[in-house]
């Protein structure tokens, strides 16, 4: 498993916090390794300097986003890495923050 961490630098949002789900019923909630709090997907754009933005899934514990986070707010990634490894011959990869604080316009 890689872990590299990702330079901090404003992010758009682009869709208002999902929750994540360990099964397909949705009954049981993913939940953070370190804390125990249940995980919330967002979706975000990472802007690059004279090329084109990337869209990215960040996984982040559910405390560390802000309540009225909505699409089109900035935010700035606490703690923000990419995990990548490869598992059953498949490689996968998460993107990780440990908190979205929204910034003020």
């Amino acid at each position: 498993m890689l872990v590299l961490p990702i330079e901090a630098r404003p992010l758009l949002v682009l869709s208002a916090p999902v929750a994540q789900f360990k099964d397909k019923e949705k009954t049981q909630p993913q939940t953070d390794r370190a804390t125990g709090a249940p995980l919330v997907e967002v979706a975000v754009a990472l802007t690059v300097d004279g090329g084109t933005p990337q869209v990215l899934r960040v996984s982040v514990p559910a405390p560390g986003v802000p309540k009225d986070l909505g699409m089109g707010q900035v935010v700035n990634p606490t703690g923000l890495t990419l995990v990548a490894g490869e598992s059953g011959g498949r490689a996968w990869q998460i993107f990780r923050a440990s908190a979205l604080t929204a910034v003020k316009s």
